[in-house]
């Protein structure tokens, strides 16, 4: 028996590795079987980003091969897996989605023989309204081709959109999804935040590109009409108006986090199609109350506050509220998202999630 996970894989190394790596991939296009990451087991992960989706591709590698012999696969290599009948197969589809191309997952879900399990993984959501190179109707429709040929879908997603699903198009896929929340390692997201500044004076940070997905035109209006409060974004993309950008694609070190948590007090984002941020978690656990709306995956929970985006009003008043709350209210909050990263989202819980769902 053994495993086999296609997941994202960074390209780590000198510049010219990185070409080889290219120039493998133009020889899998042309039907060579070749490796473009290399060496598929016993990988060594330890320079990789630690940040999402390679979080989430080194702890599933790392599940699986403790376990089994396993081969890891980048999720847009174009080469087919040959199974065995005992095989385990956990697959990303091919990501941002293309017409015509095929990734890995999908040149290997119909191989015959199939391995004993075979499973899909993927962040979902299912706003189909949103036009955006990540989770979008073609996307989504791409992964309803497999449906019917795999044993499980893994949706990494909040409470919300598995809440929503059952008016979505795709409700057929619900008898065979396991719902997944994010995780992250505490050890590199101490609690930075421990005082707030005086009501009146308190700022609002956003952590995250600027695209259309994360609500950036609500968040500028709604912080707009709050009124003259500090706000600031750490991200990436066009600059957004109205918002100081504090820095483009800085690493967030505790240190460097430390010194914005003396000038910031809440995070907040707004998606309308986004699945499970790993920002807000990484947030909770550095101690900032988190503001979000109910499509960034997050809602009926007491260690987050909603607004609404059908309800601007109901939304300028949450963050009015929170800016003149009473400051020991605001630790109570940093210290309850603190306790429940520890609780519900660390990495240990994510792959047994995973692999409890595999026959033995």
């Amino acid at each position: 028996m053994s495993a086999h996970v296609v997941y994202a894989v960074p390209n780590v190394g000198i510049k010219p590795l990185r070409a080889i790596r290219k120039v493998k991939r133009v020889l899998q296009n042309c039907g060579c079987p070749i490796s473009a990451i290399g060496r598929r087991d016993a990988v060594d992960t330890k320079l990789w980003p630690r940040r999402s989706p390679y979080e989430n591709t080194r702890h599933i590698y790392d599940a699986f091969a403790e376990i089994v012999p396993t081969s890891l696969y980048d999720l847009n290599e174009r080469v087919t897996i040959k199974f065995n009948h005992n095989d385990i197969f956990l697959g990303h589809p091919t990501f941002p989605y293309s017409p015509g191309v095929s990734g890995v997952t999908e040149l290997s879900i119909k191989a015959n023989p199939r391995p004993k399990f075979l499973g899909l993984i993927t962040p979902l959501h299912c706003n189909l309204d949103v036009v955006t190179g990540h989770i979008n109707r073609p996307f989504l429709d791409s992964v309803d081709r497999l449906v019917d040929h795999v044993d499980v879908i893994f949706g990494i997603m909040g409470e919300f959109w598995w809440d929503q699903w059952d008016k979505s198009p795709y409700l057929r896929w619900k008898e065979k999804m396991i719902r997944l929340d994010m995780g992250i390692d505490l050890a590199y997201f101490p609690r930075v935040k421990t005082q707030f500044n005086p009501p009146g004076k308190r700022g609002y940070l956003y952590i995250g590109r600027n695209d259309p997905m994360k609500g950036i035109d609500y968040l500028c209006e709604l912080l707009k009409q709050v009124g003259d409060y500090p706000s600031a974004w750490i991200g990436s993309g066009p600059d957004i108006p109205g918002i100081k950008r504090y820095s483009a694609n800085t690493f967030l070190s505790p240190e460097f986090m430390r010194k914005v948590a003396l000038e910031y007090d809440f995070f907040i984002t707004t998606g309308v199609a986004d699945p499970n941020p790993t920002t807000i978690l990484e947030a909770m656990a550095w101690g900032f109350p988190v503001i979000c709306t109910e499509q960034s995956g997050y809602y009926q929970t007491d260690c987050i506050t909603n607004v609404f985006l059908n309800d601007m009003e109901k939304s300028v008043g949450v963050l009015k509220r929170l800016q003149y709350a009473d400051s020991e209210e605001l630790l109570r909050m940093s210290k309850l998202g603190v306790d429940t990263v520890k609780s519900k989202y660390g990495w240990e819980r994510f792959t047994d999630t995973i692999l409890s769902s595999i026959p033995k």
